[in-house]
């Protein structure tokens, strides 16, 4: 049985920073006179190294660039998803890999001008530096690139959270719901196999209650009849421990709907 959470509006980016993030590892923050509400939930890897962290203001967020710029020059690739879905309606229709937004340029402000429009968005935004050449790279998709992505997928993952949100016809935010498993009762678990396969177990890993196949499809997504609706999923943000997908329903008689998951990733007996 799944716990169903009614949020506000007012304490919806909150509660979906505390079922996606621990505290962070590398805090990047400061003080600042900017007290703009924006708030945002940022999940990064640089150099490799995973960390997530709340941020309430813009003036946070400018401060979160210029670290990742810095970080980048430092010669670490510095890659991001904003996981708030109440900072921006998730983009119209599904962005794929194959079209990628990218940037090449050797002045810092337009690539920090690039990041916040690519934030905007909702896409995953990817950062590098040339020290040789002095010039800033940047890639921006809604779903990763399928280099290595089908190999990082494959593995036993529980399912952390799934965040609704609900738009009126105007994109304005009518509802966001927050269903999360019952950990003590009936923990969920996906495990997708490298021949295709795919299950979904309850309680514990292996205790299978369905069975269906996974696999990517030419755009990078994630199609697997078990995931909530089934069908096709944006995969915004997959390492060896998390990962992160979305996918949405436009124009519906009750207006849109976009749907996040958040998974994490779990230990599994075999995944060959």
């Amino acid at each position: 049985m799944k716990k169903r959470l009614k949020l506000t509006m007012m304490f919806a980016a909150l509660a979906l920073s505390f079922a996606a993030c621990e505290k962070p590892d590398n805090p990047i923050g400061g003080d600042n006179n900017d007290t703009t509400p924006k708030e945002r939930v940022i999940v990064y890897t640089i150099g490799g190294n995973e960390s997530c962290q709340t941020l309430r203001t813009e003036a946070e967020w400018d401060t979160m660039i210029e670290q990742f710029c810095n970080q980048a020059q430092n010669g670490n690739e510095v890659v991001f998803y904003n996981m708030s879905q109440t900072t921006y309606l998730q983009s119209k229709g599904n962005g794929t890999s194959t079209s990628n937004r990218t940037i090449n340029t050797t002045n810092r402000e337009e690539m920090k001008r690039w990041i916040k429009d690519m934030e905007k968005q909702g896409l995953t935004v990817r950062v590098t530096y040339n020290e040789n050449t002095g010039t800033w790279h940047g890639e921006a998709y809604a779903t990763a690139p399928t280099t290595d992505t089908d190999t990082i997928i494959t593995g036993c993952w529980r399912f952390n959270c799934m965040v609704v949100t609900q738009t009126d016809g105007n994109d304005h935010l009518l509802n966001i719901d927050l269903f999360v498993p019952d950990e003590e009762e009936s923990p969920m678990y996906y495990t997708f196999y490298g021949n295709g396969t795919a299950t979904k177990s309850a309680n514990s890993v292996g205790n299978i209650t369905d069975t269906g196949t996974w696999s990517l499809s030419d755009d990078g997504e994630l199609c697997c009849e078990l995931l909530p609706g089934g069908g096709c999923w944006n995969v915004n943000w997959v390492t060896s421990s998390t990962m992160i997908i979305t996918r949405s329903d436009l124009n519906t008689e009750e207006g849109s709907y976009y749907y996040q998951i958040q998974f994490d990733a779990a230990p599994s007996p075999s995944v060959e």
